[in-house]
């Protein structure tokens, strides 16, 4: 009991810690706040057993001193620390060291915050009001321009020096905070709707972005351009940065044509605008009278693509046509001079652009002390480098299967003396509380923070507590410091979930345990779980597995994080909060726009119907919600519940209920293929001119089924003898046409694929007429043959002769007539075929001409049965008129196909048609060994595959062209159209039993004849309509008309104003009407227009009254044009819930169309209108309560609507949603209803009095994965920041093996309440173990290229060190008595620059065309910047600065090259915020062969080309975020290089001179030890090697202070050094181990490291001493292989045994050929390039069909974590039988490890390789084996001159004591 009340105190000043930073937050959770924990004495103590609900909160009682006198003997002195060594933390933070941050950066950041969110009134109000300021980004700016000048704003430009007058970060926040609300209150009094929808989730997000810095590369883009225009037009000299002042805004006017640039002119004050603006006119006309043209198009000049213009539209590439003026307005905003500019463009009418000009000084303040080019030694920047947020820091413990965790507390110090054990102990009854970490808890400054007086004495329970952090402290470093054994570790996370249930803040227990595991994990394993949570836990697994929230990396545990239902990708270490900030702006934005558009509508239907006023809402609230719950399943859950037909009154809440998930993947509505019926009803019409299963010809194929998964195995043909595959193809042969359908069904039988093959012949003309032509006169064979000739004689052979015989005559007479200008007469068609018969040797010598006699009078008879072929049933024969009505029925004509009923892509385009025939040939083999997977069909049933697999779903009687579209396109035409007009037929019923309901609309531009037309026949339609809608479900149809486009005709007006009425028309009236103006449509005047209507005498007086009553208001529906994406071309079109249909070419529309565009929507619209009508219904209807017309137009416009806006977002979202939310509910629902809930389940914000939508975000989890480290600090984000509903559910392993994240400490930096300047976000790690050696790894976003930028201690090897102890500072707190303080470790890194990424396709051949080389330079844009700096680590520590050395964070990158990898096609180019041109590399065989084209990638993998698409040679592209999501490149290749190949066999590469005299050499390393060896090896090199030596070092892993002095020491010893980096891209499997991935970039991307100019490089690891001169290896012959290695050594007997490629799998997977060592090796980088060996080790997979072997590489060995134990060695030597491996003389390298002695003495390199045998440390190991007398210079005299030159560099720095 006394434990227990110290326990309870201690929690209570934890939580105090928790808010506060003063102690380790995890130290509480074992201080009193977990569930049932064990005791020292073995017994338990139970709190809460309860539950979340239930907490002790019984009082502690008081104690008294002398109660810890019988408990605790010891006195602990007041003088002396229980602690020997202050508190271990480490800090690691991310700055972009070149971007400024001002006091302007949140003002910018918010503007393009809302420019990035772009108003919802945009979607509103359409194009025709884009002339408006409709955008929030608009009017922010002018919000804040209202304010005039913001006087700190000013001063910060004016008075500089006046410190006085300066604003912190958090002035402008609140400004840029108040500025955003008012843009968004201008926005919304726009807005004539209620106040339900003005809240938005913007009011949370903004802060967050602006805290997280989400959009200061926009901010840095504007400043790259600003400096650039400021620089080229005289405003700024760099030479001279601070003799004159900049301008605080000027704007750049440019007279503008198309894209060229006329003529520009500056201004920097207001007054001057309008006077240059005339002048610029005036000016530039006097100069096109002379012809002069000024200048071309500028990147600094016009508005960049997606830029908002000011006074204007949204500019979205499109070019200015006529001649007019546009600014680019460069300011720094909230001053007094932007709000001048800003405010003389307003008025003047101009089109302009606003940038922001931010700190364009920054470069030149920065430049050191010492700089000759820093001009004024007083001036100090008033900008500070950009800290960011968003990434992850891991801390992981080296070693740690080598590590014994067990062995407790050393019995002393490292000073040698005696550590005290206080575990028995207490102090005096007045002593103050001590000022000392204590068991993670300082005691001192939590009282000192809250107003304490420090050295008081403490009150009896604040010493009771001390006493207990003093008995403890020993204990809690033991446990922390002891990792349990495996055995112990198999409930561990059921131990976090019980921690976690009885915490009174889950999230924060989740993150602390999460994120320390390996400090908690001793402390994890003595906790108790309760039986019941066991049982809670299976069941949580069971959703988790559900839902397939599930994390493979690690070990299948639970995890998933969504959003909406729609799943954010958390898994990955490059996982990019910036994107999941977007998606939340996303979902917000939907959700906004539901609210908008359709909660009205819902309520006025609901009210109308009856349905009562709900509280605090309205009647429709109750449809709107069913509508979210609808978009949050997802489409493809609505398809399957639309087929099932399962709806009840919980269908919303419960739709996964009964739903089998693989059955939901099977039927996939977008995966899946339609198949047309082409097999029924074409038994007397279709010649099949084999079967697989009776032709004598295939009797020795398998009957067995199985055989064809053995023939998949080996990428074989499924030859099984079964009809599985029926292709049909339709042909008119008589058509001279080429079918390569008929190509392809050649090599597949060829290839002995189980293909029965179907003929179809029919003539185009009698399909296009709708009947056979009878037979034509035989005219004597002189005729041209017809497809009955054709269709009789295919007919004929195969029954005489054979299918196969037929098959082949019909092969290639149809190649051979294609080439035909002439059709052939029928008597030649006859010949070629017996010509064929006899080459077949089927008609013997002789009998050719009685042959050719029998099938021309077979022909001229027209009859099949007159040549003594008869059949026992002519009836059932086949016949021409017979296949014509087939084609008819069927719609199918010549020139189509089907393979198993799947329609196969035209041939126009050759190359989209062999990606088609190849995707759905492997799709339809899938399906056919899905269906044998599952017993549909065995070796004998069932009796006819191809009548199975024409069934289901997806099988339609007849083809139709949108079955053709690659893609489905829905739109929504808008909110604004009402019930008025709505038309639907007069005599339907509609009640509430109906199945689907649709509203299907007609788009027509009124304005000419086949607009009218269109609608006139869309019209009759409706007047005729079939007799029902869908062969089983009861349909209800409504129709609405549109005008294109705003009424320019007196016909197109009248037509619009009786559309948009109407419901108040009789349908038919409306037709006639339509049809008389049609036939007169030149009337001038709408006054002739409704003469015409008075004479149609069918009309009755009164409904012509009303259409002109109509036409006179004035009024007219709001045209289709303004609610269409600019991209959509189109005039007359169809929807159906959305859904677009377009006829082709001038078509008009039928009621078959229409049926079938209902056919395919029908399961999803019959969910929707199952789950929403009811909550439109008043509870008391019942399922046969009909509805007048005015209710039923009603319920259509509503429904519809909805529909057609929830298809339109699923077609708009990328992302498949899950059902995890309703999952979650249904399986908690029974504990939530309970008092004490759900232990593993949680809910936060989930209040429902709130009458709005909110995003909701559900995560279901297991406490001990890598994933749930990253997402727990967002959890309390999401909850307490942004204030949004949040489950949480855990789901935690019931045993865990060896998948735990056991050996990492993590952080992620996403801190809402950070400030630049105040309180700067870095990932802290407190109270760490003393005794750990630790190494940093970062997890940094996809685009992001860090490298680190400050760091005294090695990261590498974060230790405690015995003398100076763990902090930076450490030497200076060792020499005090008492160490009180933090031992802080600070490693700081710098964004180096963001990636462009993405995909290159050849469109020509549809292949990534790799090795294609590509360059990215910055867009005219001048080197601006005459010098920089960087702040400098040096080697003991001290800080320094220069601009000598490397300059990776503040010198900008202006050109960078790649080339395009086979894999994926995936190219990555390093740059900064800004604009970038991107090219083919000039002068290269790419450049010769390629060039670029516009074009798109369709979610289908279709390349989508237009067909006017221009040539190009550059792509501009713009880097302003941190959202990088690829980019997609598409290359054509030029007339006459359609073969060419970028890499050809004989030609010569011309090498330089110098490149001949350098030898190039590639090593890496980390750590300062591994940096120590490199320098040494670098030396040893040089002083060997006879020829100039440049290093190429990979600077990922670097530190900073290596860098620089590296660069120093290689100018003293006469070689060159460069640093390379890549970045491991996203697709390619990465590796959790810091030596596994520096492995990895060793070798996985040599073809992309270096420039691409590098022909040849030499690796050599960094712990070799070089003996022999390099330049012989550089020269050596590699005899054509890629490059070249030495074989392990193997004349050392005693560790033979440890080789272990001997025996085993290495043994018969080299067949001879010899292991090699990575330790160095030459790589012929050109021939590398030309083979694809980098995509070879890192493909995915590589297929030689031939061969039938399948070869796995990189991605697939590193799928198994025990294989390629040495990365870089293991790849190339199992690669090596495809990949070869050129084997270097032995003498190339030696390692004692592995090579005699008596070979040393021939050694060129020595290698320092680990000795199997025995352990030793790298440096006593090379002072004992390079030294003696076969060195020059032993180990030891080599590191002398590198710290002699390490010396020097210190010196020079002015750094050396």
């Amino acid at each position: 009991m006394t434990r227990k009340i110290f326990w309870t105190q201690s929690f209570l000043l934890a939580l105090i810690c928790l808010r506060d930073a003063q102690c380790w937050s995890v130290s509480s959770y074992f201080f009193g706040s977990s569930d049932v924990v064990k005791d020292d004495d073995g017994s338990t103590s139970n709190a809460g057993e309860e539950g979340t609900s239930s907490r002790n909160n019984e009082e502690p009682a008081d104690r008294t001193l002398s109660w810890f006198h019988q408990q605790f003997t010891q006195i602990v002195p007041i003088d002396q620390p229980v602690s020997h060594r202050g508190r271990r933390d480490v800090k690691a933070s991310v700055k972009a060291h070149s971007w400024p941050s001002t006091v302007f950066s949140p003002l910018c950041e918010a503007w393009a915050y809302l420019d990035a969110v772009k108003s919802i009134e945009k979607e509103k109000h359409g194009k025709q009001n884009l002339n408006k300021n409709t955008s929030l980004s608009q009017n922010f700016l002018d919000a804040l321009v209202e304010k005039g000048g913001i006087e700190h704003l000013d001063a910060w430009l004016t008075q500089p020096n006046n410190k006085n007058l300066y604003w912190a970060f958090e002035n402008s926040t609140q400004l840029a905070l108040e500025i955003a609300a008012q843009a968004a209150k201008t926005d919304h009094d726009r807005d004539d709707q209620s106040q339900q929808s003005q809240f938005t989730l913007d009011e949370k997000l903004l802060p967050l972005a602006l805290s997280l810095r989400a959009h200061m590369p926009h901010c840095e883009m504007h400043r790259s351009l600003a400096r650039n225009a400021a620089i080229s037009f005289g405003l700024y000299n760099v030479a001279m940065p601070f003799e004159e002042k900049l301008p605080g805004a000027f704007t750049m006017i440019s007279l503008v044509k198309g894209l060229d640039v006329l003529d520009t002119e500056v201004v920097t004050e207001a007054s001057l605008l309008q006077p240059v603006l005339d002048s610029l006119k005036s000016k530039h006309g006097r100069d096109q009278e002379k012809g002069k043209m000024i200048n071309k198009s500028s990147i600094s000049l016009t508005p960049l693509p997606d830029e908002t213009i000011c006074n204007d539209w949204k500019l979205e590439g499109d070019s200015i046509d006529e001649e007019e003026s546009v600014a680019i307005l460069y300011g720094q905003v909230g001053t007094t001079a932007f709000a001048s500019l800003y405010k003389a463009l307003k008025q003047a009418g101009t089109k302009f652009v606003v940038r922001h000009m931010g700190h364009i000084q920054y470069e030149e303040e920065i430049l050191p002390k010492n700089d000759s080019a820093r001009i004024n030694d007083s001036v100090s920047s008033r900008a500070i480098p950009t800290v960011l947020q968003g990434y992850g820091v891991r801390l992981d413990i080296r070693n740690v299967e080598y590590k014994a965790f067990d062995d407790g507390l050393n019995d002393k110090n490292e000073s040698g003396n005696m550590i005290v054990d206080w575990t028995d102990a207490r102090h005096k009854e007045d002593d103050p509380a001590r000022n000392e970490y204590l068991a993670g808890v300082n005691l001192n400054s939590i009282i000192t923070r809250f107003g304490g007086v420090k050295n008081f004495s403490l009150p009896t329970d604040l010493l009771a507590f001390q006493t207990a952090l003093i008995q403890s402290h020993p204990t809690q470093l033991r446990s922390e410091s002891i990792v349990p054994p495996a055995w112990q570790r198999r409930s561990l996370s059921l131990q976090a979930a019980t921690m976690i249930s009885s915490s009174p803040d889950p999230l924060e227990a989740l993150q602390g345990i999460s994120q320390n595991l390996p400090s908690v994990a001793h402390s994890l394993s003595n906790v108790v779980v309760p039986d019941s949570l066991q049982d809670l836990a299976s069941e949580a697994i069971e959703i988790a597995s559900k839902v397939g929230a599930v994390s493979h990396g690690w070990g299948d545990a639970a995890f998933g994080f969504y959003i909406n239902n729609r799943e954010v990708d958390v898994e990955r270490p490059s996982f990019n909060v910036f994107h999941l900030l977007d998606i939340l702006k996303e979902e917000d934005k939907i959700l906004r726009g539901l609210e908008h558009k359709i909660r009205p509508m819902l309520a006025k239907t609901a009210s109308a119907l009856g349905r009562s006023v709900e509280e605090g809402g309205d009647a429709g609230w109750a449809a709107l919600l069913a509508v979210r719950k609808m978009k949050d399943m997802g489409s493809e859950k609505l398809v399957l519940m639309g087929k099932k037909g399962s709806f009840g009154d919980e269908a919303i809440k419960n739709e996964s209920e009964g739903f089998d998930q693989d059955e939901e993947e099977d039927d996939d509505d977008n995966s899946a293929k339609y198949r047309i019926d082409v097999g029924r009803g074409g038994k007397n019409a279709i010649l099949y001119l084999n079967d697989i299963e009776k032709d004598p010809e295939y009797r020795s194929w398998p009957t067995s089924m199985q055989q064809m998964f053995y023939s998949a195995q080996f990428g074989g043909a499924p030859t099984v003898r079964r009809n599985l595959f029926t292709l049909l193809v339709v042909i008119d042969p008589a058509s001279n046409t080429h079918h390569p359908v008929v190509d392809v069904a050649a090599q597949l039988l060829n290839s002995q694929f189980p293909l029965r093959l179907g003929v179809l012949i029919v003539d185009s003309h009698d399909v296009s007429n709708g009947v056979a032509s009878s037979p034509l006169a035989w005219n004597g064979g002189d005729r041209a043959f017809h497809a009955r000739d054709s269709f009789l004689l295919m007919q004929h052979i195969t029954k005489k002769y054979g299918g196969m015989a037929a098959i082949s005559c019909l092969l290639r007479v149809l190649n051979d007539t294609s080439e035909l200008d002439e059709k052939l007469s029928v008597g030649d068609y006859v010949g070629m075929n017996v010509a064929l018969l006899a080459a077949m040797n089927l008609i013997d010598n002789g009998r050719q001409d009685t042959v050719q006699k029998e099938m021309e009078d077979l022909l001229e008879a027209g009859d099949s049965n007159g040549l003594g072929v008869k059949s026992n049933d002519s009836k059932k024969e086949p016949k021409y008129e017979n296949a014509v009505q087939f084609a008819l029925d069927k719609m199918i004509f010549p020139g189509m196909s089907f393979l198993n009923g799947i329609p196969l892509p035209e041939s126009s385009d050759m190359r989209s048609f062999g990606m088609g025939v190849n995707e759905i040939l492997q799709y339809e083999q899938r399906h056919i060994m899905e269906l044998a997977m599952k017993g549909v069909i065995t070796d004998t049933a069932p009796r006819s595959v191809y009548a199975t697999i024409l069934s289901g779903d997806h099988l339609f009687k007849h083809f139709h062209p949108i079955l053709r579209e690659s893609n489905k396109e829905y739109l929504s035409l808008g909110s604004e159209s009402d019930e008025s007009s709505l038309v639907t037929r007069s005599e339907s019923v509609l009640n509430r039993d109906v199945d689907a309901i649709f509203v299907v609309e007609g788009v027509f531009d009124l304005g000419n004849a086949d607009g009218v037309k269109a609608a006139l026949s869309f019209l009759y339609v409706i007047i005729s309509p079939p007799e029902t809608w869908h062969d089983s479900k009861a349909v209800s149809v409504a129709f609405r008309m549109h005008p294109f486009a705003t009424p320019s005709t007196p016909t197109s007006r009248v037509l619009s104003n009786l559309f948009c009425h109407a419901s108040t028309f009789d349908v038919a009236d409306i037709y006639k009407v339509t049809a008389a103006l049609y036939e007169q449509m030149d009337k001038e005047d709408v006054k002739d227009v409704i003469e015409v209507i008075k004479k149609i005498t069918t009309l009755k007086k009164d409904v012509v009254d009303k259409i002109i009553q109509s036409v006179g208001e004035g009024e007219f529906c709001l045209p289709a044009n303004a609610r269409m994406p600019p991209s959509a071309k189109r005039k007359n079109f169809y929807t159906a819930n959305g859904r677009v249909y377009v006829p082709y070419g001038n078509q008009t529309i039928s009621a078959v169309d229409i049926k079938m565009i209902l056919n395919l929507e029908i399961h999803r619209a019959h969910a929707m209108t199952k789950l929403l009508l009811p909550h439109l219904l008043p509870s008391s209807s019942s399922a046969t309560d009909t509805f007048e017309q005015y209710e039923s137009l009603l319920l259509h416009n509503a429904i519809g609507k909805s529909l057609t806006i929830l298809n339109e977002i699923f077609s708009a979202s990328n992302s498949k949603s899950t059902n995890v939310s309703s999952e979650i509910t249904r399986n908690f629902s029974p504990f939530e209803s309970t008092a004490s809930g759900n232990p593993l389940h949680f809910s936060w914000n989930d209040d429902s009095s709130i009458r709005r939508l909110q995003i909701e975000v559900s995560v279901i989890l297991d406490p001990l994965t890598e994933p749930t480290q990253r997402v727990a600090p967002l959890l309390i984000v999401i909850r307490d920041f942004l204030k949004l509903p949040l489950k949480v559910v855990i789901a935690p392993r019931l045993i865990v093996e060896n998948d735990l994240p056991l050996s990492s400490y993590y952080r992620f930096v996403a801190n809402p309440y950070a400030q630049p300047d105040t309180s700067q976000p870095s990932a802290l790690f407190q109270n760490l173990p003393t005794n750990h050696l630790l190494t940093l790894r970062m997890d940094v976003p996809e685009p992001w290229d860090t490298q680190q930028s400050f760091a005294i201690q090695d990261s590498d090897n974060l230790r405690c060190d015995a003398r100076y102890g763990c902090g930076d500072n450490a030497s200076f707190l060792s020499n005090k008595h008492q160490n009180d303080g933090v031992e802080l470790a600070t490693i700081e890194y710098g964004l180096k620059g963001l990636l462009f990424f993405g995909q290159c396709y050849d469109v020509s051949k549809n292949t990534p065309p790799n090795g294609l080389q590509l360059t990215l330079d910055r867009s005219e844009l001048n080197s601006s910047a005459s010098s920089y700096s960087e702040i400098l680590i040096e080697a003991d520590g001290s800080i320094a600065q220069t601009n000598e050395g490397v300059k990776p964070f503040l010198a900008p990158i202006d050109h960078t090259d790649t080339l395009v990898m086979k894999t994926v096609g995936y190219w990555q180019l390093r740059a900064n915020p800004g604009v970038w041109t991107l090219r083919i590399a000039g002068e290269t065989r790419g450049s010769d062969i390629y060039h670029m084209v516009d074009g798109t990638i369709s979610p289908s993998g279709k390349m989508l080309v237009p067909k006017d698409a221009t040539e190009r040679v550059s792509k501009t592209l713009v880097m302003k975020d941190f959202s990088n999501h690829g980019q997609l490149l598409l290359v054509k290749r030029r007339q006459g290089f359609e073969d060419a190949k970028l890499f050809e066999e004989n030609v010569t590469t011309k090498v330089s001179r110098t490149e001949h005299e350098v030898v190039h050499v590639f090593s890496l390393a980390t750590g300062h030890a591994y940096e120590r060896l490199l320098k040494i090896m670098m030396l040893s090199v040089t002083k060997r090697t006879s020829s100039k030596v440049k290093f190429w070092l990979f600077e990922n892993f670097l530190s900073p202070s290596f860098k620089s002095s590296a660069k120093f020491m290689a100018e003293r010893i006469g070689c060159e050094v460069e640093f390379v980096t890549y970045k491991w891209p996203e697709w390619l499997r990465g590796q959790s181990e810091k030596q596994r991935l520096i492995w990895g970039y060793k070798i996985l991307f040599l073809d992309v490291l270096f420039p691409l100019d590098l022909k040849k490089i030499i690796y050599v690891d960094a712990d070799q001493v070089i003996r022999g001169d390099l330049t012989e290896l550089w020269n050596l012959d590699l005899e054509g292989a890629p490059y070249g290695y030495t074989p392990f050594c193997d004349s050392r007997e005693e560790t033979l045994g440890y080789q272990f490629w001997r025996t085993g799998f290495w043994k018969s997977h080299l067949r001879g050929k010899p292991y090699h060592i990575s330790a160095l090796y030459v790589v012929d980088l050109e021939r590398f390039r030309k083979e694809l060996v980098g995509d070879k080790l890192r493909a995915i997979s590589y297929r030689n069909v031939s061969m039938a072997i399948k070869l796995y590489r990189y991605q697939q060995l590193s799928a198994d974590p025990n294989s390629l134990a040495n990365l870089d060695q293991d790849l190339p030597n199992y690669a090596q039988h495809d990949v070869r491996i050129f084997s270097l003389p032995q003498k190339w390298l030696w390692c004692e490890s592995w090579c005699s002695d008596e070979t040393k003495a021939e050694a060129m390199t020595i290698d320092l390789c680990n000795n199997p045998l025995h352990k030793e440390a790298k440096i006593a190991m090379a002072k004992r084996i390079i030294s003696g007398e076969l060195f020059e210079e032993s180990w030891e005299e080599l590191d002398e001159q590198v710290g002699n030159y390490e010396k020097e560099f210190l010196a020079s720095q002015g750094k050396l004591e």
